[in-house]
């Protein structure tokens, strides 16, 4: 009987002495193993190794449109915070773009109040082009307003991000999506 290591190659030392190498020099009852890895055994393991590398550096090093629709999506769901907060609070609340970041605000009694918690920094490569609401440009640093009646007016928030244009969109029924331009 043949005995294998879990490589698969043949173990030499059995007690037999059909499988003893010839010429090999008996040492107490210990032989020598012929132990290590094939050929086809490193290539395999360097081939899986390459393509794991491979897609991790698609992760790694994403490339400009990738970071612009990343960005995108983080500014899309900041708006989406504040729509929520209007429909499931009951009140007004708003969003504005200024500073490099984008405020929350609550309508409390008759003024609004900002919601320094729910700051959101804007990333570095992202810049607001334009707002606007129902077609008509909403000031820089101006608060676009979401009702909790859940009937919301169109808008457009363009950014651009790398030289990118993208821009989240919302409809009457609040529906937002991210869309590059």
């Amino acid at each position: 009987m043949r005995r294998t290591s879990g490589t698969g190659t043949e173990v030499f030392g059995s007690p037999t002495p059909a499988y003893r190498i010839p010429g090999q020099a008996r040492r107490g009852r210990r032989w020598r193993l012929a132990v290590g890895f094939t050929l086809i055994e490193v290539l395999v393991v360097v081939a899986i190794t390459g393509i794991i590398v491979a897609l991790a550096s698609v992760n790694l090093f994403p490339g400009d449109r990738e970071v612009a629709r990343r960005a995108a999506g983080k500014l899309a769901l900041a708006i989406e915070h504040a729509r929520d907060a209007a429909w499931f609070g009951g009140r007004p609340t708003a969003i504005s773009f200024a500073e490099g970041r984008a405020r929350l605000w609550r309508h409390a009694g008759n003024a609004w109040q900002p919601d320094a918690s729910r700051d959101l920094p804007l990333d570095a490569d992202l810049r607001i082009t334009g707002v606007t609401s129902e077609g008509h440009a909403i000031p820089t640093g101006e608060r676009l307003v979401f009702l909790p009646d859940g009937l919301d007016e169109p808008f457009r928030v363009a950014l651009e991000i790398r030289g990118l244009a993208w821009a989240v969109d919302g409809d009457a029924a609040g529906s937002i999506k991210v869309v590059e331009r």
